[in-house]
């Protein structure tokens, strides 16, 4: 026969809170997350690259 754990009103409540605080967790990566749907990260070097482009061919 399987054992069975004993689980207090206690366990339960901090569990809650800990699935609560993971939840919250999620939530905030995911609005991380969407903030920067749209934009693209250039670094210093592709910066460089860039303004020589520009500055090679204003008009393009």
């Amino acid at each position: 026969m399987g054992t069975q754990e004993v689980i207090t009103e206690t366990q339960i409540k901090q569990r809650l809170l800990d699935l609560e605080e993971q939840n919250r967790k999620l939530q905030q990566e995911l609005l991380e997350e969407r903030k920067n749907t749209n934009f693209t990260q250039i670094y210093p070097k592709g910066w460089e690259r860039i303004r020589n482009l520009i500055q090679s061919n204003p008009g393009a």
